[in-house]
């Protein structure tokens, strides 16, 4: 049974009409701007007493990297945070990797990639890319999990295959959190979906990704959309949806495909759970955190 907080918390962002008000001609783009303007969100005040913090940049692009004061383990998280590709990553995402650090004493590297429209998918891969060969550099890619939210959950498995299309060596293994894999939101479960979940759209979905191709680019295409490439040759994955959210259908197609190739993927669905609540102060969120705090341990080196 859904828990009473998760009840709320849901209830509150339907009742608060976000999802419609993004949809309205320009009150995304002033949302867009406004985010813009206020930048990043910083290290959580956790983080910051309990890990040594060094901000870096890559071809202009801030990026952390956090190492547990205490020592820590030879296992590194590699995250990409959410947000459709074209907002900031927030407190929410911060306190969410607090929680994996002070369970796991992970060391983490955060890359703050170019954010569309003003940039396109090219632009933010190139940046993660060197991002992550630099962590592989420090932290040999074997011992990597690579790991995001929403749009940083597609971010994540478009870098593992663009990796191993390149030839380059892959991280261990991926935590895929409610991923948005599919710019097209063509499946035609995704309108019934749509009726349950409080804060994404097929719409949305559809402004987004011309916002993160580039002109006249064909958003069933790779690595736009990754749910468009081979899922064969790839570390193993965790992936999390909820029963309630749109993108239930990509994470859904996504093992499909594995199963076809025999990808090794273990798709965790939550009932009644909505986009990214994995993130959310609710007991369902810390359930999945201590089956990500599992599947993280068992990588360990």
């Amino acid at each position: 049974m859904i828990s009473l907080r998760a009840r709320l918390l849901f209830f509150v962002v339907r009742i608060s009409g976000l999802k419609n008000r993004l949809l309205r001609p320009g009150l995304a783009e002033k949302f867009l701007a406004r985010d813009h303007a206020r930048g990043h969100a910083k290290p959580v005040r956790w983080l910051r007493k309990h890990c040594d913090i060094e901000q870096a940049e890559i071809n202009g692009q801030p990026l952390y990297r956090l190492n547990p004061k205490d020592g820590g383990t030879s296992l590194h998280l590699f995250y990409l945070h959410g947000g459709g590709y074209a907002f900031n990553i927030v407190s929410l995402h911060w306190r969410f990797i607090k929680k994996l650090v002070r369970k796991t004493g992970v060391s983490v590297t955060v890359p703050i990639y170019p954010l569309s429209p003003e940039n396109k998918w090219d632009t933010s891969y190139a940046m993660v890319m060197e991002a992550f060969d630099q962590a592989a550099a420090r932290h040999r890619a074997e011992n990597i999990v690579v790991m995001g939210d929403s749009a940083g959950g597609g971010f994540s498995l478009g870098l593992a295959q663009m990796l191993r299309n390149k030839g380059k060596s892959l991280p261990r293994q991926l935590v895929l959190l409610s991923p948005y894999l599919d710019q097209t939101a063509a499946d035609p479960k995704q309108l019934d979906l749509e009726k349950t979940d409080v804060l994404v759209s097929v719409e949305g979905i559809h402004r987004m990704g011309s916002w993160w191709a580039r002109e006249g680019e064909d958003p069933a295409s790779f690595p736009v959309s990754p749910l468009f490439e081979r899922v064969d040759g790839l570390p193993p994955m965790l992936v999390f949806a909820g029963s309630d959210e749109v993108l239930l259908s990509d994470s859904m197609r996504l093992k499909q495909q594995g199963d076809v190739v025999d990808a090794q993927i273990d798709l965790q669905v939550y009932d009644k759970m909505q986009h990214v609540w994995m993130l959310l102060p609710i007991r369902e969120a810390r359930r999945a955190i201590d089956q990500i705090v599992k599947f993280l341990l068992a990588a360990k080196v």
